[in-house]
């Protein structure tokens, strides 16, 4: 299967990095009842840009070694790893890093949300149309919602990344293409892995 190439910018790779540690270390220790008031303190109406929240997570591995970021990108890193973990949180969609075998991006995901919920679709392309973080997270979220009954897994540090890059200048248009190209991906390989209906078929003369 075709992966998303993962990210170039360091930074984008270290946000990327510790969204999965984060949010995998809290699935695993969930279960155990620690750390229970982590996913309440994401579900409540804060703005990812809080740094409260950036603390409670301990988003201090973000800095890699040496100086560390400056302060705007450590701005930009920050809210992009809690508002995907803002998402995890209010969704209960499991966070799951993608594989050879499986790709859990967004774009994949609301590709096998479409197979059973046509207006999907049309909730995605507004998605896709979003051109700041602020337009795009209650978009995402009502769209996710739509998925919270079912067995479906997405990878949110590759979305973590993603939301880290619609910070920047032209972050928009490459952040929607990535997530178009997963979709229409997805939805051509299930279109050629669906047998065709019986009836479908012409009748022997």
């Amino acid at each position: 299967m075709t992966q998303t190439p993962r990210p170039r910018d360091p930074v984008a790779a270290q946000v990327q990095t510790v969204a999965n540690t984060v949010l995998a270390s809290l699935q695993s220790r969930l279960p155990h009842g620690v750390d229970r008031h982590l996913p309440a303190a994401l579900r409540r109406n804060t703005p990812p840009d809080d740094p409260a929240l950036w603390l409670t997570l301990d988003l201090s591995s973000l800095h890699p070694h040496g100086d560390g970021l400056d302060a705007p990108t450590y701005v930009r890193a920050a809210t992009a790893t809690t508002a995907a973990a803002q998402l995890w949180a209010r969704t209960g969609i499991v966070h799951r890093k993608s594989s050879a075998d499986r790709h859990n991006s967004l774009g994949a995901l609301a590709a096998r949300l479409a197979r059973t919920r046509p207006a999907t679709e049309r909730d995605f392309a507004r998605i896709l149309r979003s051109h700041t973080l602020d337009e795009v997270l209650p978009r995402l979220r009502s769209l996710l919602h739509q998925g919270r009954n079912e067995t479906l897994s997405l990878d949110y540090a590759l979305l973590a990344c993603d939301f880290y890059a619609l910070q920047s200048p032209g972050g928009s248009l490459t952040v929607g293409q990535r997530w178009a190209h997963a979709f229409t991906q997805a939805k051509a390989r299930t279109r050629r892995t669906t047998p065709l209906p019986a009836h479908g078929k012409a009748d022997p003369a």
